[in-house]
This record gives structure tokens, C-alpha cells and sequence, in this order.
């Protein structure tokens, strides 16, 4: 069965004061049969929990609640026609609030839910545009991806236009409990530094959270690896069937550019001709790259590798995101480049396309 989310990712919930009044809540279940149930499951430290189930009638239900806090919650509907479940996450908080559970949920009604909607309406605008783009370049499973330098620049101009939505709606509201919950799902875009700044402009009802706590040691745990620091050395199985050792590389060369990527990641796979050409020009004046493949099937790396013509070292674990990079390094999305000098020195960390080549040409020319 296939999961539909109104919003883009599983997120962790969240708490915030507020009067004790009514919450109602009206909403209408696409493809619902009289008799059919919904189930509401609330948040709590990372983990729904189902709390009510409602038979429905018509395709309608409504459902008062007093309100002491806000929380993040979620209503599951099972459609035996379509064989899909769709998951329809909502803020429950005092007043009026109206749901539509279906494909294309909707949420309204009170401020966080109204802002919420907005937000995830422009990102799955963007990343709509990025679907079609990427059903063009490769119209089935099996069709070689191999997008042009045009179409190339478009897809990375989207993603960092979603990007910078997303960052700046969480700085917009980070006092808010929408951009608290924001920020819990998409701290990953901000630096480690910038993490902890924003950890302390949230309300102080969410202080003493587990999931503001995990963060901030995240966070912590990433200074580690930042720039200027030294680079931490790791083992792990190389696609030729030994072991790479990352330190052995550094040894070798002038810079290192540590490649995160997977196969099945759209972003890596637009990025990776910027990758080739970058190595293709300072290889020989002594640029190496390490990828570091976060794929779980091993034809589907291999294969990866072979089509984008990647002729540098690969290495993989093969264990998705359980792997020591987001152990040791602290990634938590990809594509991730890392650059270090050959003193070990980690120099750049998400760099990208021009950005990438300036800073490698800097170093070697």
C-alpha cells in the first residue's frame, strides 16, 4: 500500500499552551463508504499513537475536542478501492478546523493549519515541476537517466528554490508552533551552527522536548566535523570488493571530495554530471573523489556508477541510512560533499555545482 502525506515527510510532534476551549473539527473522506472507519492518531515524541477511531457517515465526520494544548496529529484512512491509505497530518488546536482525507488532503481553519497548508501547497507545486521534468527525462523504471545540460540546471534551480522556502518559512516562524514543527522536520538543511541559533528562538514550551534535545545534540555532534576541523578517518567496503580507507586517499592527493549520493536520490543523479566534469578538469592536477553510496540494492549502485560514467573510487555499505557517514559526519541528507585538504583539514562541506568547481580551482590552480 502506498502512504499519501499531506505534508512532504513523517515528522515529530510537538506542544504548545493554550485556553481550554472547543476544537472542532469537520472533514469529509474521498471514496468513503457509509459505515467505513477513520482513525486519529496523535504525536508524541516521534511516534503516532492511535487514540479514536470514527465510523463514518456520507463521507463526513465531526469531532469536538477541549483543547489544553496544541498537538500535531493525524488522521488514517484505508481506500479498499484504490488499495492506498491516506495520512492527512493536521494541527489540533482551539477553534474550527476543516479536513479533506483523500489524494490531495487539505487542511484549514485556524492559523497553524492555514499556514501549513500554504507551505506544503508551494513545496508540492516545486516538487511537482520536478517530477514532470524527471517523467520526461526517464518516461519508465528501466530508462536510462541522462538529462541535458539544460534541463540539468533547471532541476538544481527548483531544488534550491524549494530549499530556500522551506528554510525561510522556518525562520519566519520559528516562534510559531507550525514553524517549530518546521524545524524538527527540516532541520537538516541548516547548518549545524545555524541549528542550535534557532533552537533558542523556539517557545519556551518547547525547551525540555526529547525532539528539540535529539537536534541540539545532533547539531553538536556535527561541529565535530565542520569546517576547519580535522576529518574523521573511516573503513568501508569499496565496490572492487576490498576496503577503502579514507585516510589513504587523503595521503595521496591534494584535495578529496567526499561524495554522498545513492541511485535512487533524483537530486544526486541531477548533480552528478557537475561531479564528472569536475573531475574530469583536476584530476590530474590532484583532485580525487570518494563516492560514498547510500543504496541498499547493489545492481542498482553498480549500475548507477556505470551510466553517469562515475570513474572515481565508490564505496557502499549498503545499508541506505543506517551507515558512518551519518554516524560519524552527521549527514542527514544527500547529495553531501565534503571537501578536505591533504592536511586532513575539512574545507567544504555541501558544496555544489559552480560553488564546488570555484572552490576546488581555488586550491589547485
Amino acid at each position: 500500500m502506498k502512504t499519501k502525506n499531506l505534508f512532504i515527510s513523517g515528522l515529530i510532534g510537538l506542544f504548545a499552551s493554550c485556553s481550554s476551549q472547543n476544537c472542532k473539527i469537520e472533514g469529509t473522506v474521498e471514496n468513503a463508504k457509509d459505515g467505513d472507519t477513520l482513525y486519529l492518531a496523535r504525536m508524541s515524541d516521534g511516534n503516532f499513537t492511535p487514540t479514536d477511531t470514527i465510523i463514518l457517515h456520507q463521507g463526513k465526520f465531526t469531532l469536538q475536542e477541549k483543547c489544553d494544548s496544541t498537538i500535531i496529529a493525524s488522521f488514517f484512512f484505508y481506500d479498499q478501492e484504490s488499495n492506498e491509505v491516506y495520512s492527512n497530518i493536521f494541527f489540533m488546536e482551539k477553534g474550527n478546523i476543516q479536513l479533506n482525507i483523500g489524494p490531495e488532503g487539505r487542511v484549514s481553519g485556524t492559523e497553524n493549519n492555514d499556514i501549513y497548508q500554504e507551505i506544503t501547497d508551494s513545496i508540492y507545486a516545486l516538487h511537482e515541476r520536478m517530477s514532470n521534468i524527471y517523467a520526461r527525462q526517464a518516461p519508465s523504471d528501466t530508462a536510462e537517466y541522462n538529462p541535458d545540460e539544460k534541463t540539468e540546471q533547471e532541476l538544481v534551480a527548483l531544488e534550491q528554490q524549494s530549499n530556500r522556502f522551506v528554510t525561510e518559512s522556518v525562520k519566519k516562524y520559528i516562534d510559531k508552533p507550525v514553524g517549530y514543527f518546521l524545524f524538527l522536520s527540516c532541520y537538516n538543511m541548516f547548518t549545524p551552527q545555524e541549528v542550535l541559533e534557532l533552537s533558542q528562538k523556539v517557545s519556551s514550551h518547547y525547551k525540555n522536548s526529547n525532539a528539540l534535545k535529539y537536534i541540539e545534540e545532533d547539531a553538536e555532534r556535527s561541529n565535530m566535523t565542520s569546517n576547519g576541523q580535522s576529518f574523521i578517518d573511516i573503513t568501508i567496503p569499496s565496490m572492487d570488493g576490498g576496503e577503502l580507507k579514507l585516510s589513504d586517499i587523503i595521503r595521496d592527493n591534494k584535495l578529496t571530495l567526499v561524495d554522498c549520493w545513492a541511485s535512487w536520490c533524483g537530486p544526486c543523479r541531477a548533480e552528478m554530471p557537475n561531479v564528472v566534469s569536475l573531475y574530469e578538469k583536476y584530476h590530474k592536477k590532484g583532485l580525487e573523489i570518494v563516492g560514498i553510496s547510500f543504496d541498499e540494492d547493489e545492481t542498482a549502485w553498480k549500475n548507477a556508477v556505470k551510466t553517469m560514467h562515475m570513474t572515481w573510487p565508490q564505496a557502499s555499505e549498503l545499508r541506505s541510512w543506517d551507515n558512518i557517514m551519518t554516524q560519524k559526519y552527521g549527514v542527514t541528507s544527500i547529495p553531501y560533499t565534503i571537501l578536505i585538504d591533504s592536511n586532513g583539514t575539512i574545507i567544504g562541506q555541501q558544496l555544489r555545482g559552480e560553488e564546488l568547481e570555484n572552490t576546488v580551482k581555488q586550491y589547485l590552480e
